[in-house]
């Protein structure tokens, strides 16, 4: 009879007050204990509901085996009555299963006593205790149940502990299931056996309280394919002499599969049912799915927050059908009223100015809420990179029609130094160093100092950006650098900067204009370069650069999702005040599609095009070439393309000398997952295709060089790091069966 209503001499009270309210059958316990638990108030108008949620309050204390409310008529409204039935007393505490640990031990820390009612709350404390002592002990996965029993006229408590001497789990088996095996519930579930690498991540121990987030990462499994019926039982856990560790054992009751019957909304309805269903996944039919449910929730709450109706609760009620094995859902809305931002505050930002943080802000305050724009602000925020974490919380405001907006934020350190040493098959030894501060004075301002030296190259290079000049949505951009790099056939040098000055035009999206200049200088060349090339070898490039660019990835280093895109417009002219003639258009693509377990597939495009505007032929210094970490990573640095045949008149053999293309076409596919994402290590498998042409080449995606390979990545102190192996397909003379790449800098 726990919680029973006995009826009064009306049972409408929907608008009845309550006059008074009364307690009944408590002996040793003091009547205020129990009108604490009550949340009816005395003058208030009398609410079922209400009464229901006191009753289980009531039982919380754990020291009634019964309560029953009755509501009696009375003058101006009614009277409630709370009727209780004590717990008997303890009259004996029993210890059970405590072979390791002695009684006397046990008895010691237990806070519940003889003599009174078994309080839950104290029965709680006496097996936490419990557990303690075998914790220390080394028994930290032991398991305590108690139980009350009559023996002999005696009410007894017995502690029931089972013993379990080792953390290390050695097997999870599962019982029950049939639609998903045994090794995919093992991918699952955060418990895992132990294994070789368990070292590393920390795998391998028993974790009581990783187990209910196992038991409900199954259950939302299995509510994913439709068994809304599913009980998956907490594990049993036994110690396995021969295995020297914990077997664990999951009860899986899975029922039956349920589809999508009738779909209905009810209550505010902003628009017709037929435009909210649309908005919908879960359609009649498909089988339910709580992935689903969880998302098309999201996007109703959303639609009702872009009106601005930021408390509009929306309540998905399910009813089973268990002979057509159907689920019929009724979408209740309650829409509330419109919400206003009444202010904004900013928390957490010791070095960042406030003023950065609102310029991403696309609210402000006074305005109307908009759930999307919160959403925008919150993702504008997390990509500057700037903070660890961003939180949003919209707590009410003054009154019911306004709410603040709170923003805390988590810094991160943006300031590095770092310096890192490896090696390269295309560069020998290489060795780094890099000072950058990415929110300098926390205005915002980036800029950083790199210098390479490899057995191939030394280059030094600084870079500053302000993303928001004087305050505004221009963006400026300085680079300078001086590189040297001895290539197979030549050297080249090169000395020279640019100044960029854009502006944000829409969400994401921006173009500028900018000024580059170049003195490069080509000299000892190899016998095999042409006379043709060596004549164009040197020259200053002075030219304006046009670029459009939309960047919506979530993080520009270890990117998920989103998409970056570039098209650039480059003419260099002897009226700008240079050597060399020509126009060249370049654009790039990358998408990136988030995967099961932090995995991603990444793609990238790339094309180019450049024409010499004089009579001189493109320079060799300006002309595109493939092969490489970032381009064919199955090929040597600069390997493939257009080429010519020169007989070497020392080894009396035919070279061949690669003078790249005037065109570029370039394909990357990645699929890049973790591995220990704690240490920032993951792994990639990829597959590329490319090519340049000359010329007197068309574009031919027929002719492209394709390869394949894998590697590991870290995003170490040192920056990213690249350890990458290519294996080409359809190997040319002379070409390696593999190549091996290492780099220090950013993953595309």
């Amino acid at each position: 009879m726990a919680g029973f209503f006995l009826p009064g001499p009306r049972d409408a009270g929907a608008q009845e007050r309550v006059v008074e309210i009364e307690v009944q059958g408590n002996r040793s316990v003091e009547t205020q204990v129990i009108l604490t638990q009550i949340q009816q108030q005395k003058g208030g108008a009398y609410s079922r509901e209400k009464v229901s949620a006191d009753v289980a309050r009531i039982y919380k204390l754990g020291l009634f085996e019964d309560v029953e409310v009755e509501r009696v008529g009375a003058a101006g409204g009614v009277k409630l009555v709370f009727k209780v039935v004590e717990k008997g007393p303890i009259d004996e505490i029993v210890i059970e299963g405590n072979k390791k640990v002695g009684e006397g031990k046990i008895r010691e820390v237990l806070t519940v006593k003889t003599n009174a009612p078994a309080d839950n709350r104290k029965l709680g404390e006496s097996k936490e205790r419990i557990k303690e002592i075998y914790s220390k002990e080394g028994f930290s996965a032991t398991t305590v149940d108690t139980e009350v029993r009559e023996k002999g006229g005696k009410r007894q408590l017995v502690f029931k502990i089972n013993e379990v001497k080792a953390e290390v789990v050695r097997g999870i088996r599962f019982e029950g299931n049939t639609v998903f095996s045994d090794r995919k519930l093992k991918g699952i579930i955060r418990t895992k056996k132990k294994g070789i690498l368990s070292f590393l991540t920390g795998s391998g121990k028993y974790r009581p309280e990783q187990i209910e987030q196992d038991i409900q990462l199954i259950t939302y499994n299995y509510l994913n394919k439709g068994y809304m019926k599913v009980r998956v039982g907490q594990p049993k856990v036994e110690y396995n002499e021969q295995e020297k560790g914990l077997i664990l054992t999951y009860y899986i009751d899975e029922g039956d599969p349920y589809r999508i019957g009738d779909i209905g909304f009810e209550g505010d309805i902003l628009t017709t049912k037929e435009e909210l269903q649309r908005k919908l996944h879960t359609m009649k039919g498909n089988l339910y799915s709580q992935k689903i449910m969880e998302e098309d929730l999201q996007k109703l709450t959303e639609f009702y927050g872009n009106q601005g109706y930021a408390f509009a609760n929306i309540n998905p009620q399910t009813s089973l059908h268990d002979d057509s094995k159907t689920a019929d859902i009724n979408f209740v809305i309650d829409q509330g009223r419109k919400v206003f931002i009444e202010r904004i505050n900013i928390t957490g930002n010791t070095i960042t100015r406030d003023k950065v943080i609102r310029r991403e802000l696309k609210v402000v305050e006074n305005s109307l809420y908009n759930e999307g724009l919160v959403r925008l602000s919150k993702r504008k925020l997390e990509q500057l990179g700037y903070f660890e974490t961003v939180e949003v919380s919209t707590p009410r405001g003054s009154s019911d029609d306004k709410l603040v907006l709170n923003i805390n934020v988590k810094e991160k350190p943006t300031g590095t130094f770092s310096v890192g040493a490896g090696f390269s098959s295309s560069e020998s030894f290489l060795f780094t160093a890099s000072v950058s501060k990415n929110n300098f004075l926390g205005l915002g301002i980036s800029g950083s100092i790199n210098a390479e030296i490899s057995g191939r190259r030394q280059q030094f290079s600084f870079q500053v950006t302000d993303p928001y000049l004087f305050d505004t949505n221009w963006i400026l951009q300085a680079n300078g650098f001086r590189i040297t790099s001895d290539f197979n056939d030549f050297r080249r040098k090169s000395f020279g900067g640019e100044v960029d000055l854009g502006r944000r035009i829409f969400d994401f999206s921006s173009f500028s204009i900018g000024y580059r200049i170049e003195d490069v200088k080509l000299d000892d060349f190899d016998l095999i370069v042409p006379e043709f090339f060596k004549q164009n070898a040197d020259g200053l490039t002075s030219s304006l650069v046009f670029q459009f660019q939309r960047d919506t990835r979530n993080n520009p280093i270890i990117t998920t999702k989103g998409l970056y895109s570039n098209l650039s417009v480059e003419y260099a002219g002897n009226g700008l005040g240079g050597d060399v003639d020509f126009l060249r258009v370049t654009a790039n693509q990358r998408v990136y599609f988030p995967l099961w377990k932090n995995s991603v597939l990444k793609f990238q495009g790339r094309v180019g095009y450049i024409k010499s505007l004089s009579d001189e032929p493109v320079p060799l210094f300006e002309r595109f070439f493939t092969g490489g970490i970032n381009s064919l990573r199955g090929y040597e640095f600069r390997s493939v393309g257009p080429s010519v045949t020169i007989p070497d008149g020392i080894t009396g053999k035919d070279e061949e000398f690669v003078y790249g293309g005037n065109k570029l076409l370039l394909f990357n596919l990645e699929y890049e997952f973790p591995i220990y994402d704690a240490a920032g290590f993951r792994g990639v498998v990829f597959v590329d295709a490319g090519n340049t042409f000359a010329e007197d080449e068309d574009l031919n995606p027929l002719k492209l060089r394709a390869d394949a390979g894998a590697g590991i990545r870290w995003l170490s102190p040192f920056g990213p790091l690249r350890f990458e192996w290519g294996f080409p397909f359809k190997r040319k003379p002379g070409e390696k069966r593999s190549v091996f790449n290492f780099t220090i800098g950013s993953f595309f």
